[in-house]
């Protein structure tokens, strides 16, 4: 497997090796240990460095993009990594900006750089349009100019491309695509599992437990699986029930899409996924008839669910986003037998107690389930204005064609769109499933799990004291915030479209606390030095201010040994709960720890977590009152990936110096090994805070 990883050098020290992970014991998911030969192989690094005196800044990289400003005609986002590459903080009086020029491109909205600390790095987003004629889609040399009080900085010149083009069907086109800016600044939404699996609603408990919501395939694997599903449908249904018997019991009977994006409102949240058709084929939109039938609104209880939801959010709550999970696979449709996989085979399903075949309620005989299913499904949810496209599985589609069209049409509506990674191409984010990354990623990713602890559809067997707790929503979410995640938090309503109480209480209670504490979470970035300071402490920030969140009640003295960017004379004050905006006594130690003493009243004055603002306005550029290490900070939001649309890198004259480790092949013996370092001869120097390596680790 090959990765890239990013990471931060204190420019203060003299780097002299760099230390590499051991992994002679073999590959993490594989037996055999030392006997199979893992290798671990560098392929680059790349290392700036420091040598610049005063506020030195330089551009590492910058790309244009295919984003554009939300409100505005389209002003497109050029993206730009700067470097203090010098011995000073940037720091608000400075005034820094930073813009791009060339002939027919020009600036309307430089990025403002307000906190800076030597040998660390901010991302910025400007916007640029075209002037002078100059035609969407033509390419260039651009000029990125760093300005500000007593700043230093030379031009940075890359290839752009100038304006918002269409979209093609091909996989370098939607590959160039990324998460707009609204879904990174989201960070919190609802993930919705309802459908007929709500019937049975039954999922065992404990470490027996199962997807709710693959009631059906799990009743088929017989008796003889942890799950127990076949045992429990027998012995409550009977050997001639089927399952799409449950179809006439899915009643919605009690949905009032109102309650529901009322309930996602109050808990904070600012965008919902609802499932629209899940592995089992039974979709809860409207379909064409030469399409499917197997929907709510040609079957029980014949109406257009997901409609309703939208308008009702469209109506009541119309600052969340709408989006749409959408299964490419069908479990069991006929159509789909040709493309079958693993737990996806397609064809006819069985009963597993009778062995008798079973029709597939509502099927549509089509010439190709991909072009005549998938594809005219993923349009009409398209139609409906889905925001987000939410699909899963994979497998065999035509999600390029759709996505150029559905971006291109979003597009001329001035509406920015999100897919995520699971319909077939890479897509906008990454999604980790009842899962969280341990670090940083760059690339925009979403952590997705139930209140359930092991079920996203309802589950009958889950006693109500398991389901997450407020506290646990807080700390999942300001955890996963801090690495650059979106947290999509799962619900399972009952057949009749009830959320149960446990959800609606816990979410509420979470909400109250989200609300009183939204600046530090929404409009937020990561800080590239570290996202974390141990178990218990998390940092976010944004142009104007650093936030300290502990995930426990902190004690009198809180310690910090990160180099948060707290500069003498800053006033560090309380965010939410019932001691908002009071000040905290805070200084440097000798040793360039932060020491903030937190009264009992502070301590009293909130649950869940607590939060610490940093402000970074009204400071003087002298910098002998500084700390030696300080923060990034930038307008919009944190970095998408770095190879996504607009140009490559650029050619300025202050390039990275690459550091070779070894111009033969990974079996040759002169590679770095297990436990290795790179010599010291190859690293000597005084470097900036970043190291990019890419690294393939394999096993023979």
């Amino acid at each position: 497997m090959i990765f890239q990883t990013i990471n931060w050098l204190d420019s203060t020290k003299e780097l002299v090796s760099l230390q590499l992970p051991d992994v002679s014991a073999g590959a993490a998911n594989s037996p055999g240990g030392a006997s199979e030969d893992t290798r671990l192989h560098i392929f680059s690094v790349s290392l700036t460095p420091a040598t610049g005196t005063g506020i030195s800044l330089e551009v590492q990289y910058a790309r244009s993009t295919q984003m554009w400003f939300e409100g505005t005609n389209k002003t497109q986002i050029v993206e730009v990594t700067v470097n203090n590459v010098g011995s000073e903080w940037v720091l608000a009086n400075n005034s820094v900006k930073v813009t791009v020029s060339a002939p027919g491109y020009t600036t309307v909205s430089p990025g403002i750089i307000n906190r800076l600390r030597p040998g660390d790095q901010a991302i910025v987003q400007l916007g640029v349009v075209n002037s002078g004629g100059t035609v969407a889609g033509a390419t260039g040399n651009a000029t990125v100019q760093i300005s500000g009080a007593g700043v230093n900085s030379a031009p940075y010149t890359f290839n752009a491309t100038y304006g918002i083009i269409p979209y093609e069907s091909s996989f370098d086109s939607i590959y160039a695509h990324e998460a707009p800016t609204w879904y990174k600044n989201a960070k919190y939404g609802a993930f919705i599992h309802w459908g007929v699996y709500s019937v049975p609603g039954w999922g065992n408990v404990g470490k027996n437990e199962s997807y709710a919501e693959w009631y059906w395939w799990d009743m088929n694997l017989g008796p003889d699986t942890s799950e127990e599903t076949y045992q429990y449908n027998l012995a409550t249904y009977g050997p001639n029930h089927n399952y799409d018997d449950f179809i006439q019991n899915f009643t919605a009977s009690v949905f009032n899409p109102k309650d529901w994006v009322d309930l996602f409102s109050d808990a904070g949240m600012n965008y919902f996924v609802q499932v629209s058709k899940h592995h089992d084929g039974y979709a809860i939109f409207d379909l064409p008839s030469n399409v499917s039938n197997r929907t709510s609104v040609a079957q029980f209880p014949h109406r257009n669910l997901l409609q309703e939801l939208f308008d009702a959010a469209a109506q009541y709550q119309p600052q969340l986003h709408r989006g749409t999970y959408f299964s490419l696979p069908e479990w069991f449709n006929p159509a789909y037998a040709k493309y079958g996989f693993g737990q996806w085979p397609g064809g006819n399903a069985t009963n597993p107690y009778t062995n008798q075949t079973l029709p597939y309620t509502g099927f549509v005989p089509v010439d190709d389930y991909v072009s005549d299913v998938i594809l005219p499904e993923m349009q009409t949810l398209a139609n409906m204005g889905t925001e987000i496209m939410w699909c899963d599985i994979g497998g065999p589609n035509l999600t390029a064609e759709f996505a150029a069209d559905w971006f291109n049409t979003a597009g001329g509506d001035g509406r920015q769109v999100v897919l995520d990674n699971r319909c077939g191409l890479p897509g906008d984010f990454d999604t980790p499933e009842y899962a969280r990354y341990d670090a940083v990623q760059v690339r925009k990713w979403e952590s997705n799990l139930g209140m359930d602890p092991f079920s996203y559809g309802y589950n009958r067997a889950t006693p109500a004291s398991a389901y997450l707790s407020p506290q646990g929503i807080v700390t999942s979410l300001m955890d996963i915030v801090s690495k650059n995640g979106n947290f999509l938090l799962d619900v399972g309503p009952t057949a009749n479209g009830t959320i149960i109480a446990t959800e609606q209480n816990n979410l509420r209670a979470a909400g109250r606390w989200i609300s009183s504490h939204a600046e530090a979470i929404f409009n937020t970035t990561y800080w590239f030095i570290t996202p974390e300071e141990g178990d218990a402490v998390r940092f976010t920030q944004n142009s104007n201010a650093f936030y300290i969140t502990t995930l426990y009640p902190p004690n009198a003295t809180l310690t910090l040994d990160s180099p948060v960017p707290y500069v003498n004379g800053d006033q560090v004050t309380v965010v939410g709960g019932n001691m908002s905006g009071t000040v905290v006594p805070t200084q440097l130690l000798s040793n360039g720890s932060l020491q903030m003493t937190i009264s009992d009243a502070i301590q009293k004055g909130d649950q869940y977590s607590w939060v610490f603002k940093i402000p970074f306005g009204g400071m003087t550029s002298s910098n002998s009152t500084a700390n030696a290490d300080a923060s990034t900070t930038a307008t919009g939001s944190g970095p998408s990936q770095s190879n996504g649309a607009g140009s490559n890198g650029g050619t300025g004259s202050n390039g990275s110096s690459g550091i070779p480790t070894g111009s033969n092949g990974p079996n040759q013996s002169n590679q770095p090994r297990s436990g290795a370092s790179v010599p010291q001869a190859n690293l000597g120097g005084m470097y900036i805070g970043v190291l990019a390596l890419l690294v393939s680790y394999y096993t023979y």
